[in-house]
């Protein structure tokens, strides 16, 4: 992930929007394309690894299961349309087919934080993969992350974030986003970290690079009209292209360290500074006095901070009050 951390690296989560369809699912890619994002992340598990038999989502999940060729034509598809494909493996038996098939990586789910068995086998995939940090407390994420560098693997990032979504139906509240806890897991754990977007705001992942996300994921929705899962933070696909744009460009900004101008700076300070113009009637040949001189706008004159190289020189020509004192009008001596 060394390669995104000057650059933002955008993912759009799909959710399992498709509901099962695999001609949605390719829809979805194709959306996450026109969006201009760098990834499309699919959530994908096999129900019998996921839910007990009992559940009335087991019976939802297993509905929704891709097969094996499915999911290889997914991640080929994406690549054809070069975008990396992301996989959330809900399940430790898909995540060898996802390798084989070309993976681009993973992320862990934030409801495995605390599974061994997913986060080895993730980490042991030798992809890289980001760690979901949602609903988890500071020593729930030091044991996962311990767990994960013990045998060396460096190549994650954490993604910090709010899923709020089984106990209200608007999404995170701005004020509960914590986006000053990014830059206390990049100091703590001296990797990437990101953010994930579960408020409603196309705005909000500015906000999150701003904090310091390197990372920033936001559902998308072909339209929020259909309802889908967590459709309430979801964008459509118009509002997503604009969200992405304005997130990479305030990652472009925050990267400047140096004082530089904006392209039309200077013709606003010509217009919004002032010069040094004559405040009463200087005659030709006269000596220039601090009380012949103020500043006005506009700024095309000379700076009114180099006012003390015009005291003291000769006029060369009469100038009227108001009118812009130029350095051809002066002369040292007469």
């Amino acid at each position: 992930m060394n390669q995104y951390k000057d650059d933002l690296f955008f993912v759009i989560e799909e959710g399992q929007a498709n509901l099962g369809s695999f001609d949605k699912a390719l829809s979805m890619i194709d959306a996450a394309c026109f969006a201009g994002a760098d990834a499309i992340e699919f959530q994908l598990a096999r129900a019998n690894d996921f839910y007990v038999r009992d559940n009335p989502n087991f019976k939802t999940y297993l509905d929704r299961e891709f097969t094996d060729l499915q999911i290889k034509k997914l991640v080929a598809y994406a690549k054809s349309k070069e975008i990396n494909f992301i996989a959330a493996p809900l399940s430790c038996k898909i995540i060898d087919l996802l390798v084989n098939a070309g993976c681009f990586g993973f992320n862990i789910n934030a409801s495995d934080i605390n599974n061994p068995d997913i986060l080895d086998a993730v980490a042991n995939s030798g992809l890289f993969f980001c760690l979901s940090t949602l609903m988890a407390d500071e020593k729930e994420i030091d044991w996962a992350v311990n767990r994960i560098s013990k045998n060396g693997r460096c190549n994650f990032a954490l993604l910090h974030g709010q899923h709020t979504m089984a106990s209200g139906d608007e999404g995170v509240q701005v004020r509960h986003t914590s986006l000053g806890y990014i830059n206390v897991l990049k100091n703590k754990y001296q990797v990437p970290v990101g953010f994930i977007d579960h408020t409603p705001f196309a705005w909000m992942p500015v906000a999150a690079v701003a904090a310091g996300a390197d990372i920033v994921t936001k559902h998308i929705a072909i339209s929020k009209a259909e309802k889908g899962p967590d459709w309430q933070v979801c964008l459509e696909p118009d509002e997503m292209k604009k969200a992405i744009i304005f997130a990479k460009e305030m990652k472009e900004s925050i990267k400047v360290k140096n004082k530089i101008l904006a392209p039309g700076e200077n013709i606003d300070r010509s217009i919004m500074r002032r010069s040094i113009v004559a405040s009463r009637v200087i005659a030709s040949n006269n000596v220039i006095s601090r009380e012949d001189i103020e500043f006005k706008r506009p700024g095309a004159g000379i700076d009114p901070s180099k006012y003390e190289m015009v005291i003291g020189k000769i006029t060369n020509r009469t100038i009227m009050p108001d009118e812009q004192i130029n350095l051809s009008d002066l002369k040292e001596k007469l």
